[in-house]
């Protein structure tokens, strides 16, 4: 019997309040404005509370995918994006399959957003191979071949204990040397020869253009070129080939007469007690 009284009354005052209300407009509006804000209110704070609670529970949210400044790869943010090549090293970073270093920071040389591990002055007219020049004259540049003590080195051949080494000896009998003579097809080699297209190149490599590239020489070198007979002549003697300061022709092929490696362009029978004025065989006299 107690809850039905308090439903009737609460009926009862219901009804009692809305005719109330409608008996009285103005107060009605002022109690749906109230009713408005109240609702408008609190839509907001449920939003407020939302929020608060997302950044609670996920504080690093605003930070998943943050902008990138500098160079991204694979999900990640560097600072520097360096060149290195297939056999470059990429210390402190991560190397791409495309021979890009990404790293966080440079222990070396930067220069515009990339790192170097080497620095040099060129000036404005000295090549800059495998680099980055400056505005200031230096090259930055990164090690693409072989890197041994603190330098780069283009080749790293082995060498025994008795062969020469025109660069750095390593302790497990490396040479590390850069080309000092001529270079063909990325070797490296002593001499230079011009044989034409028809010239043959004897332990060696020739090139489109006629050149002959060879390691060793097995006849006469003269300035960086191998030559297959070096004959002395005087100042008033022609040369087909090269001549030398100290009166030598240097030639690659003899079209006269061949004696002891050299070149002549007369040949006399003079018998074995006769004297020559060139260079005397048994019984032939040989001069130019």
């Amino acid at each position: 019997m107690g809850s039905q009284t308090k439903y009737i009354c609460a009926y009862v005052c219901a009804v009692e309040a809305n005719s109330k209300a409608v008996s009285d407009p103005p107060k009605a509006r002022k109690l749906g404005r109230a009713s408005i804000g109240l609702s408008v209110s609190g839509i907001i704070a449920s939003i407020v509370v939302i929020v608060i609670m997302v950044i609670a529970l996920e504080p690093g949210i605003a930070r998943v995918y943050p902008a990138c400044r500098h160079y991204s790869y694979e999900g990640s943010c560097y600072a520097y994006k360096t060149y290195v090549g297939s056999s470059g090293s990429c210390v402190g970073g991560v190397k791409s399959s495309s021979g890009y270093c990404y790293s966080g920071y440079c222990t070396d040389y930067s220069d515009g957003g990339s790192c170097y591990k080497y620095k040099k002055y060129v000036g404005t007219s000295g090549s800059c191979v495998n680099g980055v020049r400056s505005s200031t004259g230096y090259c930055y540049y990164s090690c693409p071949h072989y890197e041994y003590d603190g330098s780069c080195y283009k080749y790293k051949s082995r060498v025994g204990i008795l062969y020469t080494c025109n660069g750095v000896r390593s302790s497990d009998n490396y040479c590390y040397h850069n080309c000092p003579n001529y270079e063909y097809d990325s070797i490296c080699y002593a001499y230079k020869t011009y044989v034409g297209s028809s010239g043959s190149c004897v332990s060696g490599v020739k090139s489109t253009y006629g050149y002959c590239y060879s390691s060793y020489c097995p006849d006469y070198s003269y300035l960086g070129s191998c030559y297959k007979y070096k004959t002395r002549v005087s100042y008033r003697d022609s040369c087909t080939g090269v001549r030398s300061s100290d009166n030598y022709c240097y030639q690659h092929y003899c079209s006269y007469y061949v004696y002891r490696r050299s070149c002549y362009r007369h040949r006399e029978y003079v018998g074995r007690f006769q004297s020559c004025s060139g260079v005397k065989s048994s019984d032939y006299c040989y001069y130019n």
